[in-house]
């Protein structure tokens, strides 16, 4: 069993995808880490993790005394770690604080090879296959339903459930704060772009957040509708 330690839930799915045949515990927080390997115990086999959570995991301390608690050893770690996360890397290498680090990059096509590989040389016996990885990856995030802009938005942060007889205060009090949103989103991208010039993807990143605004406008229109409808 894997045990694999992912806050994004789009980049947890599509890294899982490249073992469907595996036994694979997909989680978001500190929280259900330490639930999991508590459940668990010694059916986990090995960690996937966010570098930067299992920093913050690690400082915290409280995994280790769980493990000792239980009576259990740590799992072997694969840490995953993206752009701009080069000096956790470099600190977790010199300190071997995991058997492997591994880049994750949306865009590199080679990171499913790269990626079973590193999980291969510390779980010989995992479940592969090349192909439907490498299929499953080209896929990209298309088969994450961006159509079903309420579940995105909830994942995202931006909406709470909502009960049916409040649409319509919703639906007007989020059209008033699009224009507010709208300017947060530009100076968000104003302010990623200060960190770091020479590294940032200056055209990906506007995109991005041209994405979020635009199924935020949507699901507002759609929300607008179902209000009139209900009143």
């Amino acid at each position: 069993m894997i045990l694999f330690i992912e806050p994004n839930v789009a980049i947890r799915k599509r890294i899982c995808d490249l073992l469907p045949r595996e036994r694979i515990l997909g989680v978001a927080t500190y929280n259900e880490t330490l639930e999991m390997i508590a459940k668990f115990r010694n059916n986990i086999t090995l960690i996937i993790i966010n570098i930067r959570l299992y920093r913050d995991i690690l400082l915290k301390g409280t995994l280790f005394r769980l493990c000792q608690k239980l009576y259990i050893e740590i799992p072997p770690v694969i840490a995953l770690f993206k752009r701009g996360d080069e000096k956790i890397k470099e600190e977790f290498e010199v300190n071997k604080i995991v058997q492997k680090i591994v880049k994750f990059d949306s865009e590199d096509n080679s990171f499913p090879e790269r990626y079973i590989e590193a999980v291969r040389n510390i779980y010989p016996d995992v479940i592969s296959d090349m192909k439907i990885a490498n299929d499953n990856w080209l896929k990209g995030e298309s088969d994450q339903r961006p159509g079903d802009v309420k579940t995105w938005l909830a994942q995202e942060g931006f909406l709470e459930v909502i009960e049916e007889s409040k649409l319509g205060k919703v639906a007007k009090d989020m059209q008033e704060m699009l224009p507010l949103i709208k300017k947060m989103l530009a100076a968000t991208e104003i302010e990623e772009a200060k960190k770091d010039p020479k590294q940032k993807d200056y055209e990906q990143l506007y995109k991005n957040l041209k994405i979020k605004y635009d199924m935020l406008a949507k699901y507002v229109k759609q929300l607008a509708r179902s209000a009139k409808k209900g009143s």
